[in-house]
């Protein structure tokens, strides 16, 4: 009876390991997210470079075969809309967002641009 005891906890814990580790690592590398909060942050960065009032900025991201698509709303403190959409391909150190990215404020285009962030020299995160 010890020994069958000793091998269900060995079992147990390698089925909560597996359990874990496959919440961690997403099959195609993205975290959804992750990549919604590092756009969130680095767009925000961006519109306020360009003299951009950001009131509140909500992304969500949802992932897909070795890309995220990426939907972010906000308001700016003068109540303009600001709208980023498009999809990620790649996300660098939490400080680097790769793919294509377009930013309105009201119907003002603001950033068209293949990454966001600090994207030299880079390598990728795992989640």
């Amino acid at each position: 009876m010890g020994k069958t005891r000793r091998n269900w906890a060995v079992g147990t814990l390698l089925a909560a390991s597996a359990v874990a580790l496959a919440g961690c690592v997403p099959a195609d590398g993205l975290a959804g997210s992750a990549v919604s909060v590092t756009t969130d942050q680095l767009a925000t960065n961006a519109l306020e470079q360009d003299d951009v009032e950001v009131q509140w900025l909500s992304c969500s991201a949802s992932t897909g075969q070795a890309l995220a698509s990426v939907d972010c709303v906000g308001r700016t403190v003068g109540q303009r809309k600001i709208s980023v959409r498009g999809e990620v391909t790649q996300q660098l150190d939490n400080a680097c967002v790769r793919g294509h990215l377009t930013a309105t404020v009201g119907t003002r285009r603001m950033f068209d641009v293949h990454g966001l962030g600090n994207c030299g020299k880079r390598s990728p995160t795992t989640s």
